[in-house]
């Protein structure tokens, strides 16, 4: 498989290391973005627990775009 990023942009082909977790393209080194997951466990009524650790994702520079403005837990971690 290879990087999407690089083939839309015309690119040298670059060979796919991740999964983009939302939109399944597949992702390079250099564009993809690893960010945290926070897990969360519904219990019902109440307040739901977070369970740890966090888990981490790997998404591509438009789903990580995305999904940081909708959801403020989703930052990129640092490499």
């Amino acid at each position: 498989m290879n990087c999407w990023e690089h083939a839309a942009s015309e690119q040298i082909m670059a060979r796919a290391v991740a999964v983009c977790v939302h939109c399944g393209v597949g992702l390079c080194l250099e564009h993809a973005t690893i960010c945290e997951e926070v897990r969360i466990h519904r219990n019902g009524t109440g307040a739901p627990s977070r369970l740890l650790p966090d888990g981490r994702e790997i998404c591509c520079s438009t789903c990580h775009g995305a999904f940081s403005e909708a959801v403020p837990a989703h930052e990129a971690l640092p490499r």
